[in-house]
Order: C-alpha cells, then sequence, then structure tokens
C-alpha cells in the first residue's frame, strides 16, 4: 500500500468526513477495515491500486490509481458499504455531505452547512480560517486544494 501522497496526481479521491473526532479505538477498526478492503477492492474482477489515509484523526480519504484499472459503479458502490459498516461499528457518521470542518486553534470543527453564514458573521470562521474542501476529485486537488482559506474556498462571498 502506497500514501495518499504518493498516488500520481490523477488518481482517484474520495473523501470521508467524520462528525467528531475519532478515537483511538476508532482508528483502529477503521484501519483494519480499510485495510482488509483496500487489500481485495477490485472492478470486473482486478485488482486496484488503492490505498488510504486517516486525516486529522476526522478525515478518511480513499484513493485509487485509475491508470491501471478504472473503478467501476460496483466497486465505488462497494466502497460506500465498507464506510457504511465503519459507520456502524463506531457510531461514527462518515457519509454526511451537508456539514462543513474547518479549523479552530488546531482542532476541526464541524457545523451544518446552515450554520456556516452565522459562524462568519461571528468571527468564528476568519477570512485565514482553513476550510476543508471534501469536493476534491483527484490526488492532484487533494495535495493543493483540501485545505483553503475560508477567504479562497466557496465562502468568500460571506466576506464581501
Amino acid at each position: 500500500m502506497s500514501s495518499i501522497n504518493d498516488m500520481p496526481d490523477h488518481a482517484r479521491i474520495w473523501v470521508y468526513q467524520g462528525n467528531r473526532p475519532f478515537s483511538d479505538q476508532e482508528k483502529e477498526v477503521i484501519s483494519t477495515q480499510l485495510k482488509q478492503f483496500t487489500d481485495q477492492w477490485a472492478a470486473h474482477g482486478r485488482q486496484l491500486a488503492a490505498t488510504f489515509s486517516i486525516e486529522k484523526d476526522q478525515f478518511i480519504v480513499l484513493a485509487v490509481d485509475e491508470s491501471q484499472h478504472q473503478a467501476s459503479g460496483c466497486s465505488i458502490d462497494a466502497s460506500v458499504h465498507v464506510i457504511q459498516h465503519i459507520e456502524q461499528q463506531t457510531a461514527l457518521t462518515l457519509l454526511d455531505r451537508s456539514a462543513v470542518a474547518y479549523m479552530v486553534d488546531d482542532e476541526v470543527n464541524v457545523r451544518p452547512f446552515t450554520q456556516i453564514k452565522q459562524a462568519v458573521v461571528d468571527g468564528e470562521i476568519k477570512q485565514d480560517t482553513v476550510i476543508f474542501n471534501n469536493a476534491v476529485q483527484n490526488a492532484a486537488e487533494w495535495k493543493q486544494s483540501w485545505k483553503q482559506q475560508a477567504a479562497d474556498s466557496w465562502l468568500k462571498r460571506y466576506f464581501a
């Protein structure tokens, strides 16, 4: 298994954000499940070149280098099923795309999307606050723009 940072820029990326930090026990469960999964992840019977990473104790990043073989719809569904299984084992929420994560004092904060404008108004999120862009699609985007300053992200409209 290679590191996410060793994946080629075109490698496909999925970011799953936890609703809270992972405990040490949960990180062990996540690592065990994803190691087993990525070691046998296949599309149409062909092994996929895949890896995963736990970032900031609150994000799971799954990557596959599709230059050898592309992930199929069924194989992508299988990856979502393993994430759902992790949710069931840990009571984490990992598939909620309606929450926004950002850094405050070296800690990841998560708020519902509907509360983000108010967080800007209240000064909790400033122009230089790091926002996590979980919509990145490949390793190049992940390396360059997973972490963005709020003023350079979709939040910039709130600072005008």
